[in-house]
């Protein structure tokens, strides 16, 4: 389904919401499926913005994905990023597209 997706972390640390607000949202095809993780060595859920192209994923998936929010115009998606090695938290503002104006 396509959203406005946007990160909410840098690096598993917040974007301050003054920040945020001016953030620019790209138009995703978000996926959630629960399947292993190469990552985390384990089944997990897994959220990804779909990329049809076969070079690899536009950003990032999470790891351990949860939904922890909804309404009618978008959800809140949290859980680890791998960058380098390294595995962050971090956070997605997926709000429907045509909402708020958009």
């Amino acid at each position: 389904m396509y959203f406005l997706l946007v990160r909410r972390r840098v690096n598993g640390v917040a974007i301050p919401n003054e920040k945020l607000g001016k953030s620019r949202a790209m138009r995703a095809d978000v996926h959630i499926e629960y399947s292993h993780s190469a990552v985390l060595g384990r089944p997990s859920i897994q959220a990804w913005a779909f990329n049809p192209a076969p070079s690899g994923d536009i950003i990032p998936r999470l790891h351990d994905a949860c939904v922890n929010g909804m309404a009618q115009l978008g959800m809140n998606i949290t859980g680890l990023e791998e960058i380098d090695g390294v595995l962050y938290a971090q956070s997605w503002w997926c709000r429907a597209v045509g909402s708020y104006g958009d």
